[in-house]
């Protein structure tokens, strides 16, 4: 029988207890905390930081798995255009806090690259699946439409309420999906 001893029962809640303050802090909209910030949100020292995260990327990546377990469920197979867009504003609404942050670093990191890009494609190929006969330029408009950058100008730019913002979506897919089918 094995024992796992108090060391690396701790370490392994310290490591999750920095992934978990690199979290809040993008919650609270530091969107670049430092180090020394998150270990303290942590409760614990900038060594351990260090001690158990190689380099900022690999945080990075520990992050984005994270968000990934945590909301990956959110996006799904879609019967009408109303489950699609409840469940990417649900989606967006979640991730928001963390999609700002690494919009920050996109330039400077493989890691927020590859699964930004990774995340696109996912959501490409739902609306490839829930809209099987339109042609790649109505779908390249509706990964516009129902993308987050989209969600996001009309959350923030445009002051728009979450049910304002869905039924905005829902409105111009239905359009678009009329249209091109019609």
């Amino acid at each position: 029988m094995t024992t796992v001893d108090g060391r690396v029962r701790r370490g392994a809640r310290n490591r999750e207890a920095i992934v978990d303050a690199l979290l809040a802090c993008y919650e609270a909209g530091a969107l670049r905390p430092s180090v020394p910030e998150v270990a303290a949100r942590a409760g614990v020292s900038v060594r351990s930081v260090h001690n158990h995260f190689a380099d900022v990327e690999a945080l990075r990546a520990e992050v984005a798995q994270r968000q990934w377990q945590r909301y990956a469920s959110l996006i799904g197979p879609a019967a009408t255009v109303d489950e699609l867009v409840g469940q990417r504003a649900t989606f967006y609404e979640a991730v928001t806090p963390v999609r700002r942050a690494a919009l920050l670093s996109i330039h400077d990191s493989p890691t927020i690259a590859r699964n930004l890009a990774r995340l696109d494609r996912l959501l490409r190929r739902q609306l490839e699946a829930t809209f099987p006969a339109l042609a790649s330029t109505a779908l390249d408009a509706l990964e516009l439409v129902t993308s987050w950058d989209a969600w996001n100008r009309l959350r923030a730019a445009q002051g728009c309420s979450v049910a304002r913002a869905r039924r905005v979506v829902i409105d111009v897919v239905h359009k678009l999906t009329e249209e091109t089918v019609a």
